[in-house]
């Protein structure tokens, strides 16, 4: 059975963009290509309890101008059009324990109202041999999406999805479009101990 979360990516599209400050630590982070690292475990919420470590190393953050831009491929299109845009761009890279880094496509930043930070990341998603020679219906779901939201310390927790489908609705009531996450397994994975390393 899959879940529909409508909430998850319009905050990846739709927040508001990072504002860098500059200080010695920032020139530190420029050094290491990185602007910020997160750390933390990935649990399984499908079946029995796995868990998997992650990090998370982000070099940029998408614009209010792209994210506008992938919004209205949406509408026009659908997710496909959407990854050929984006498949070959590089904000940073998400690696977990076992697994090869992929390549960040969607980072967004915002503040939330209790003061607390939110960063939301899609990546094309991980797909094994079988999937594609098989040509299963998981092939339907390409994108992965982490959410963290940690605290003015940098620690917290969030949502990681490993198979995402999106597709933009429009409200029969308002007429306005909203961004539906359609979950390919059962639920999605909790992050947790997740921590700002730089």
């Amino acid at each position: 059975m899959r879940k529909r979360k409508p909430l998850l990516l319009p905050m990846i599209l739709l927040s508001l963009p990072l504002l860098l400050a500059h200080s010695t630590a920032g020139q530190d982070k420029q050094k290491s290509g990185y602007a910020e690292v997160y750390t933390g475990t990935i649990i399984s919420m499908n079946g029995g309890t796995l868990s998997t470590g992650f990090n998370l190393s982000i070099k940029d953050y998408t614009s209010d101008e792209d994210a506008n831009r992938y919004l209205a491929l949406l509408v026009e299109g659908d997710q496909d059009d959407v990854l050929k845009q984006i498949k070959d761009l590089n904000l940073g890279r998400l690696s977990a324990t076992g697994q090869t880094g992929r390549n960040l496509i969607i980072v967004r930043k915002s503040q939330l109202p209790d003061g607390k930070t939110r960063i939301v990341a899609a990546f094309e998603r991980w797909q094994k041999m079988i999937e594609t020679r098989g040509g299963y219906r998981s092939q339907d779901y390409p994108f992965g999406i982490m959410e963290i939201i940690v605290d003015e310390k940098g620690k917290g927790g969030g949502t990681f999805i490993a198979a995402c489908k999106i597709d933009l609705k429009r409200d029969k009531k308002t007429g306005k479009y909203q961004l539906e996450l359609e979950n390919f397994g059962s639920y999605p994975h909790k992050v947790m101990g997740a921590r700002r390393r730089s």
